[in-house]
């Protein structure tokens, strides 16, 4: 006899000949015909005959066991066919199975007991539910998992089911132990939750929730201010009775971890929860405005940990969520992702589509706004992980997020909170600790994240779009920033871009930190007008930069002395061991004013004596900045293509700035001049071969290396000397490579 789908892993007894398929409109169940009993309508179930182990029971009838107690014989499968048991307890000796061909009810006052096959799945319309998707199964649905609770079985929802779960601090469903939800023919648990969690995970361990859509329907109002009412208390209240019932936690005078109001709105609120798998998830909004999203959709929760009293709710052993995986998982239609306090959390290909902060219908009380400069929810994100003020010394750690996709489909008002805070997608603040990210792409409008206080990790293969043009002009944030220090920390392969049609900021962020890579940084903008001092900067020693460009369509700013590497005044003076490499496209014209307009570096000053070296590639400009230890060199290569005219010389636009000296000329001479024509090169009329003797007279090049090694105090013109008239013939290309040196 073999059940396959309902449950997996049973193997045939008989040969097919002897077997019967039952077709349901969902699942194929396979029975052995020959081993099939039915059990009659006058059964004596306080006398159930030897002979009756290893064998399908055919329940056709409906019966009533009066409060007695069956012990099922081995290899028995109960097969309802149409009938029912109610009013007693049916106890599995670990090789019992249940099977129905309906999808109808058939246990009524019926308990489980004892153990059933590994892999038994129960339904809940078996215990009364009705799975229409608007009826309230909620206390069937309860029942249904104590039941599987008591016989370790597994629950499995393969219709719509509507769990009325909207009041507060009475109808959230608490998970225990060894919970297994499963979902089939993409089967929606509707939910309604708005002031407290849907679901609760209150130290407990070994949960599976897979192949499941929790669709969300219900409204909230962003102008109520529950911080006036008695709602925490009556969520507290609700989480406490949980607690003292079931994991030996007594309250004196005390309440469990609170750790804000907002956290009660969530789906599923993790307390203390190890070793849970979320695996085929969809997590759906069912309106269309923001006021119809999910507040939360997962909390992380430190929680005191079982059996000890609670005088202080500053002392006492405490724990968090551990052994977390999320796998192929889908949020359309949040406020709040994933946040809080949890170690040993990995999630694999999440993606993410409509967010948003919280809001009316008509974009009124962004943010939960209640007046009096004051937001009730806090800035919303994908994924925002911290120490969430931890009682004990918790943190985040071993943190690995892959393959993750934020679509970022903003819905609501084109407003922002301002200084209040914007809703980024990843946050990874306070202290996190071995970090791996990679593959994680947003495109929210808000930006990709925050990052501080993070020791040990790498991302890698990031991508963001975002468009600073959003914020309050006088509040602007970058789409990468840094608000903590970093340690031993790889950044790699990772494009910001800024959408906006003005950038006023960097997208990206300068760093403070040791012992930090980035590699392959590469940062896009279509205008630049800012005053920023440069981004291209981690604060400290032993950090490196290499491989990174920021790409400028236009560079529209005047102000002075700007530029893309940056250190604080600490690290110039006394940071050792950086080395930057770093390339710009884009940046603007400074032929006028090379001091005031060129690439500027502000790395390391002249006391600063220690192994440092920085490099910024102009390409636009061809000019190079280069800086080792407290030297600095700046190499400008300066073209001009003439076509020459007439007269004995002509001077060139281009010139020798003061305190440059000449490395290198080369002349290239593109079409050939008039026949007896020489030229050359000079700086005056005294000095009308200093550069070079004479250039070819037909197509070729003539390179020379001047070496000049002490610089002009003024700026000197270059000029064409001929000894015959030009003759309107030939066209000349000259290049020189110029350089300035100095101590910063």
């Amino acid at each position: 006899m073999a059940v396959f789908l309902l449950f997996s892993g049973v193997s045939c007894k008989k040969d097919t000949e002897f077997s019967e398929t039952v077709l349901l409109p969902e699942e194929e169940v396979i029975i052995d015909v020959e081993n099939t009993i039915v059990i009659p309508e006058n059964f004596d179930w306080s006398n159930i005959p030897a002979d009756y182990k290893d064998a399908v029971w055919d329940i056709q009838f409906d019966f009533d066991l009066n409060a007695a107690t069956i012990v099922l014989p081995e290899g028995v499968t109960l097969y309802f066919t149409g009938g029912s048991l109610s009013n007693g307890t049916v106890t599995g000796d670990g090789t019992s199975t249940i099977v129905s061909k309906t999808k109808y009810q058939v246990f009524e006052g019926i308990d489980l007991a004892g153990t059933f096959v590994e892999e038994q799945y129960l339904m809940p319309y078996w215990f009364g539910a009705v799975m229409n998707g608007i009826t309230d199964d909620r206390d069937v649905f309860v029942e249904t998992l104590a039941q599987a609770h008591a016989v370790t079985a597994r629950v499995m929802v393969d219709k719509d089911i509507f769990l009325d779960v909207e009041q507060i601090g009475t109808k959230s469903i608490f998970l225990e132990d060894n919970t297994w939800i499963e979902g089939k023919n993409d089967a929606n648990i509707i939910i309604n939750n708005l002031l407290s969690p849907a679901f609760y995970m209150a130290l407990v361990k070994d949960i599976t929730v897979k192949n499941l859509i929790f669709l969300y329907d219900n409204t909230y109002d962003a102008g109520y201010d529950w911080s006036s009412t008695s709602d925490n208390n009556i969520n507290q209240v609700q989480l406490e009775k949980y607690l003292s019932s079931n994991h030996g936690l007594v309250f004196n005078s005390t309440n469990p971890v609170f750790k804000g109001a907002s956290a009660f709105h969530t789906v599923f609120s993790l307390e203390g929860a190890e070793n849970v798998l979320l695996e085929n998830i969809s997590f759906l909004a069912k309106g269309l405005t923001a006021n119809t999203f999910m507040q939360f959709v997962i909390k992380f929760k430190e929680q005191y940990s079982e059996n000890q009293i609670i005088v202080d709710e500053a002392i006492g052993d405490t724990r968090i969520p551990s052994n977390i995986n999320l796998i192929n998982i889908k949020m359309d239609g949040i406020l709040m992702g994933i946040q809080g306090n949890v170690k040993n959390f990995n999630v694999d290909n999440l993606s993410s589509y409509r967010y948003s902060d919280m809001q009316n219908a008509d974009g009124s009380n962004l943010g939960g706004y209640v007046g009096n400069d004051t937001y009730r929810f806090p800035p919303p994100h994908l994924f925002y992980l911290n120490t969430d003020s931890a009682k004990n010394d918790l943190y985040p750690d071993n943190i690995r997020l892959t393959n993750i996709t934020d679509y970022g489909e903003y819905v609501g008002t084109a407003a922002t909170r301002g200084a209040s805070g914007y809703c980024h997608s990843l946050k990874l603040i306070g202290r996190v600790e071995n970090v791996y990210v990679e593959n994680y792409s947003s495109y929210r409008r808000d930006g990709f994240g925050d990052l501080g206080n993070i020791n040990n990790a790498v991302f890698k293969n990031l991508f963001s779009e975002y468009n600073s043009e959003i914020f309050d002009p006088n509040l602007r944030f970058n789409s990468l920033r840094f608000v903590g220090p970093l340690q031993n920390t790889v950044m790699e392969n990772i494009t910001i871009i800024d959408n906006s049609e003005i950038a006023q900021i960097y997208p990206m962020d300068f760093a403070t930190g040791d012992d930090v890579i980035w590699d392959n940084i590469q940062v896009f903008v279509k205008e630049l007008n800012t005053n920023d001092t440069g981004f291209f900067g981690i604060f400290g020693s032993n950090n490196t930069i290499v491989n990174s460009t920021l790409n400028i369509e236009k560079h529209s700013s005047t102000e002075t002395y700007r530029g893309i590497i940056f250190h604080d005044n600490e690290t110039m003076e006394n940071g050792s061991n950086n080395h930057y490499e770093v390339t710009v496209n884009g940046w603007r014209n400074f032929e006028s004013n090379i001091s005031e307009g060129s690439c500027r570096m502000l790395f390391a000053n002249s006391n600063n004596t220690n192994e440092n070296y920085a490099k910024v590639i102009d390409k636009t400009n061809n000019f190079i900045a280069e800086q080792n230890r407290e030297v600095l060199k700046e190499t400008w290569i300066r073209t001009e293509i003439l076509d020459l005219g007439t007269g004995m010389s002509q001077k060139l636009s281009i010139n020798i700035p003061a305190g440059f000296m000449v490395k290198t000329i080369t002349a290239k001479t593109m079409e050939s001049l008039s026949t007896g024509v020489n030229i050359t090169i000079g700086t005056s009329i005294s000095k009308q071969e200093d550069l070079i003797s004479s250039i070819s007279k037909i197509n070729g090049t003539i390179f020379r290396e001047v070496g000049e090694i002490i610089p002009e105090m003024g700026n000197r013109s270059i000029y064409l000397y001929s000894n015959a008239d030009f003759n309107n013939r030939g066209k000349v290309e000259v290049s020189l490579e110029l350089e300035r040196g100095s101590q910063y």
